[in-house]
């Protein structure tokens, strides 16, 4: 408030005594208050469009992410897979188990890698 009416008497002060020049004084000034409004709501507008643009990219980013459990999981599950495939491709034909196979079945699962 103070600073407002430091302004406002420092506009005053600096006018002109004639009213046609104190018109023209306080346009000028109302002109560059304008420019100065007008340049900082292009600076907004020019940060919201920055913030917009890492929130965006920070989302995406997260999107990437996979959680360690998640990892974990998928994990277990391609040694799974892994150990299945092997285990069928040592059966006889028509899908016999053998003793491979069946060794390859009981194979532990490997221990987890990231988890306890």
């Amino acid at each position: 408030m103070t600073k407002e009416a430091m302004r406002t008497l420092l506009a005053d002060s600096t006018a002109p005594r004639d009213p046609r020049g104190r018109g023209d004084h306080y346009r000028k000034h109302l002109v560059d208050a304008h420019r100065t409004i007008e340049i900082l709501q292009l600076r907004i507008t020019e940060v919201e469009a920055e913030r917009d643009a890492i929130k965006r990219q920070e989302e995406y980013d997260r999107s990437l992410c996979v959680t360690r459990t998640a990892a974990e999981e998928a994990r277990m599950a391609a040694a799974r897979w892994m150990r299945e495939k092997a285990a069928i491709l040592f059966e006889d034909k028509g899908g016999v188990p053998t003793s491979a196979s069946e060794a390859i079945r009981d194979l532990p699962d490997p221990r987890p890698k990231w988890s306890k």
